[in-house]
């Protein structure tokens, strides 16, 4: 555990991780000031609480780079530039994650990569508590690692989720076991480039020893980048090659080979999706480098952890399935989808894109049975191009009239999958909220004809 001394601290941003770490920082004598770029009512609320506390508070502020600090707490997503301009004055600059972990003196278990991140935490944390351990998934995920610290909350072992924002801007984070599950290009209007954003997400690994662990998925072995660390390598996937040590599915034969006894056992995952294995083999392979038995961890296979928003089952009407995966955001995440899903049809694509290559994208709705793309949002007309001409397309203005257009195309047999593929805020305040719009309109399509 790292002690903090009280310095006079800029908090930037009011969102969940900002306002965790300014009541973080107050509650330990610190002079804090907090701005925020926005004026909502929300974070006006959550002013008025800082204040109460004692913080100086500035909302509608432009131009962070004028105010007169020691220390610097950044949140996720506000541009470098900004924490540039304190870091070229030789001012500290982190994140909530940092702040919050320097508390800690349990071994953490943290997971990061372009997609899958909060799936396999809530999987690892599942298999710590089913194993008889106290365990905690915080982080990118929900529940900031302050307000962890604070609550005082007993635990054996924290599961984080971690985004590239929060490394970008680490200096002592240290997991006992850091997991990379994949690199796809995303944020790469923050990063300033794909190399960035894996230079990121190698920064996961930077503070850890000999001790430690670092466990990457076979895919990631042309990343050179990922694989420098002091602590020992391991890999997960299918038919892993025999010269490295990790979790390897070869068929059905589960075998580990590395820390620990080396053990081999028939599996069945018939009754999982392609990614989902994936999924499982990173949190059974985080659990056994954490100390967890085998056939403890081996339990996961029987019961996996599937969270609201990705590829989720929300209804069938008129022998229609309909499919919610409004947790997909960009192409690597709406591929998996895609593959995942046994009846083709109708796929509602869009939202605001992210400027990558629709190649790959389109190859997978082609070879994998998507009759028809309803393109919506504002880069519709975009992704429409992109598919075009091997995979037909129509194009609606909102996801709502996308929506409609699905429900009268589909057949039954056929399945309707929300996978956008796209950010969500031209016209959503988060994935989250389009997919439970989405789970509304076919609740309400169900109830208009029982």
């Amino acid at each position: 555990m790292i002690e903090m001394k009280k310095k006079k601290t800029l908090v930037i941003g009011l969102g969940v991780s900002g306002f965790a770490a300014a009541k973080f920082l107050l509650a330990r004598g610190n002079p804090v000031v907090c701005i925020d770029s926005n004026d909502s009512e929300r974070i006006r609320e959550r002013a008025k609480i800082l204040e109460e506390m004692g913080a100086e508070v500035h909302l509608n502020v432009s131009d962070p780079s004028s105010f007169k600090v020691e220390r610097v707490v950044t949140s996720p997503g506000v541009p470098k530039s900004v924490s540039q301009s304190f870091t070229e004055k030789r001012v500290p600059v982190f994140g909530e994650l940092e702040l919050g972990c320097r508390e800690v003196d349990i071994p953490i278990v943290a997971v990061t990569g372009t997609n899958g991140k909060s799936t396999v935490v809530e999987t690892i944390n599942a298999g710590f508590e089913r194993a008889g351990k106290k365990a905690f998934a915080l982080g990118n995920l929900g529940t900031p690692v302050t307000e962890w610290v604070d609550a005082n909350r007993p635990s054996d072992f924290l599961v984080i989720e971690v985004s590239s924002y929060q490394l970008d801007s680490i200096k002592k984070f240290h997991p006992s076991v850091a997991v990379i599950l994949n690199v796809a290009p995303d944020h790469l209007a923050w990063h300033g480039s794909m190399d960035n954003y894996v230079q990121a997400k190698a920064r996961i690994t930077e503070n850890q020893t000999i001790e430690d662990a670092l466990l990457l998925h076979k895919d990631l072995h042309p990343h050179q980048e990922l694989q420098k660390t002091r602590a020992r390598l391991y890999w997960f996937g299918r038919d892993l090659d025999p010269s490295r040590e990790g979790l390897s599915l070869a068929g059905n034969t589960l075998e580990w080979r590395g820390a620990g006894p080396q053990w081999k056992e028939k599996v069945d995952t018939t009754h999982l999706y392609p990614h989902e294995v994936d999924n499982l083999l990173a949190s059974i392979s985080s659990l056994i480098l954490s100390g967890i038995g085998s056939e403890q961890a081996l339990a996961l296979l029987h019961n996996p952890v599937r969270l609201p928003h990705r590829l989720e089952e929300v209804g069938i009407h008129l022998g229609v399935r309909y499919i919610n995966d409004s947790k997909s955001t960009n192409c690597h995440s709406a591929i998996a989808a895609l593959k995942s899903v046994p009846h083709g049809g109708i796929w509602l694509v869009g939202g605001q894109g992210k400027g990558e290559d629709l190649s790959e994208l389109t190859h997978a709705a082609k070879d994998h049975g998507v009759r028809v793309a309803v393109c919506f949002g504002r880069d519709a007309q975009v992704f429409s191009e992109g598919l075009s001409p091997r995979v037909e397309t129509k194009l609606a203005p909102t996801l709502r009239e996308a929506f409609d257009i699905a429900v009268s195309l589909a057949n039954s047999g056929e399945s309707v999958l929300l996978s956008p593929a796209a950010a969500s805020f031209d016209e959503f305040s988060s994935f989250e909220d389009r997919g439970n719009r989405f789970r509304e309109w076919v609740i309400d399509l169900k109830e208009s004809t029982s």
